[in-house]
């Protein structure tokens, strides 16, 4: 099971969906830490659906409708499972700080520069994060709270905080340079 065959059991435990309704809730709810392309959606409920994981929630030869799919009882059970063993280490690929690593040879002007593009995302992912409806993800009418949708309301929360944590690290990163390098623009 891959981690984006994971995240379309987690969608349909909330309500059965075809796969632009997955995609949909994928983009409402996590897609700012967690994308799911068309690429990778389709296989994956390909593979969901012979694995006995998903079904047709209707009966197919609908006229070419897409297919809605439903988690199965086995579903159910392997995603009760997963969410029952420990996560595996986040692995994060940042370009950025990989450049920021190098700049030494390119001098302030570039360290700044990489820092304030960092400052750029970490706003942007603050602000989708503020937009985020938790609960985003459940059935249509579903009541939103802190109540019935905590978990999501704990995401939403975590990239908040991440994002002013970045924001954070930005300032000092700048002030370091700034003093270091006293007001040197080379």
């Amino acid at each position: 099971m891959t981690p984006t065959g994971w995240t379309v059991l987690g969608f349909l435990s909330f309500q059965p969906r075809n796969g632009y309704q997955l995609r949909q809730a994928v983009q409402r709810s996590v897609g700012h830490y967690w994308g799911v392309s068309y690429g990778q959606l389709y296989p994956q409920l390909k593979l969901l659906a012979e694995n006995g994981f998903i079904a047709p929630a209707e009966p197919e030869g609908d006229g070419g409708r897409q297919t809605v799919w439903r988690l199965t009882e086995t579903g159910a059970e392997a995603l009760a499972g997963w969410l029952a063993t420990p996560a595996e280490p986040a692995q994060r690929r940042d370009e950025g700080l990989v450049k920021l690593l190098f700049s030494d040879h390119a001098g302030p002007a570039v360290m700044r520069r990489l820092i304030e593009e960092r400052r750029v995302e970490a706003r942007a992912r603050r602000t989708r994060a503020e937009e985020t409806i938790p609960g985003a993800h459940w059935p249509e009418g579903a009541e939103k709270s802190t109540e019935t949708a905590m978990a999501a309301w704990l995401v939403r929360a975590h990239t908040v905080a991440m994002a002013d944590a970045e924001l954070a690290w930005c300032d000092q990163a700048e002030a370091t340079i700034a003093e270091h390098f006293d007001g040197q623009d080379g």
